[in-house]
């Protein structure tokens, strides 16, 4: 079953932190056609500039993503979500009720406490002052680890986009859990994974 991801495109976008999974979707698709589709959906149709500067323009307006099998919604870390993006926080809220999973790394949790989301998922954000500023109620809930998946709800804090990559490529099912087990070991700066992880990625690319 393909899997079909959306990225929530804004200014100043924190380009490392999903950079590493939008790589390995496109890697899925390049490999497997059917495995997987991305995108880019915005708050509007216009360009966004990215933290790094980088241009993006949206596939899709907000109000016009087919929820129907979307596999989860990920919400990058910006400088702007401490006001405004109703129509995110509305998107954000949809995707709970119709369970979808959500996915919110950095400044990106902002929304998900904001929509109300945290007041009932353990979650975790840079640090907990981060989230207390949006006056949601979910403070006993808060956990000081790199990344947290409470029930499909996803958060990390930005300096920790592997974790947080990892915990959404294992929600979503792209690839079997020993590949990405092997892939989040290397990158975390264990080099005796390489073998595994190149064993593992020929093994799924030839099932």
């Amino acid at each position: 079953m393909s899997k079909r991801i959306a990225v929530y495109a804004t200014d100043t976008m924190a380009d490392w932190e999903y950079a590493y999974l939008t790589t390995h979707v496109e890697r899925a698709r390049q490999a497997r056609p059917e495995s997987s589709e991305l995108q880019f959906v915005g708050d509007g149709m216009e360009a966004v500039r990215t933290l790094g500067g980088m241009r993006i323009e949206p596939d899709e307006d907000l109000q016009n993503l087919e929820l129907e099998g979307l596999s989860i919604l990920v919400i990058p870390g910006g400088d702007t979500y401490d006001t405004g993006h109703g129509r995110l926080l509305e998107l954000a809220r949809e995707c709970e009720t119709r369970q979808i999973p959500v996915a919110a790394i950095c400044g990106g949790t902002l929304v998900l406490a904001r929509a109300g989301l945290l007041d009932h998922h353990q979650h975790t954000s840079n640090a907990p002052i981060v989230l207390d500023s949006t006056g949601y109620k979910g403070q006993h809930l808060y956990q000081d680890t790199p990344a947290v998946n409470d029930g499909g709800v996803i958060t990390a804090s930005g300096i920790y986009p592997v974790q947080f990559t990892a915990a959404v490529l294992r929600e979503i099912e792209l690839f079997p859990d020993d590949l990405t087990d092997a892939w989040e070991e290397l990158y975390l700066g264990n080099p005796e994974a390489f073998p595994r992880l190149m064993e593992e990625l020929d093994a799924w690319q030839n099932s």
